[in-house]
């Protein structure tokens, strides 16, 4: 307990060193919190860019191949931007597109 009052005393003898201690250790809380953040919008706003249309391309026949292939994590879910996806609608010889 005689810690306690020992750094009290310290504390409200030197005033000028407290609040110069406490300033630093606010400003560089401070600065990490907004580099934490500014990383962490710059890393969704990424990921959310990469995001467009999920595609499973598979070829004519058995839908059996197409949900083992999935559920196995063969060739997975692919992701297209809507340039690409217009691209494949007006193609003919498409025969079925969901988005």
């Amino acid at each position: 307990m005689k810690f306690f009052i020992l750094a009290y005393k310290n504390l409200k003898r030197r005033k000028s060193r407290s609040f110069l201690t406490i300033g630093g250790v606010a400003v560089a809380v401070l600065v990490a919190l907004l580099g934490f953040n500014a990383g962490y919008q710059e890393a969704l706003t990424s990921d959310i860019d990469k995001m467009g249309y999920q595609v499973v391309v598979t070829a004519k026949g058995c839908p059996y191949e197409a949900a083992t292939m999935i559920l196995n994590g063969e060739a997975g879910l692919r992701f297209m931007d809507e340039d690409i996806y217009n691209q494949i609608t007006s193609d003919p010889d498409i025969d079925k597109i969901t988005p």
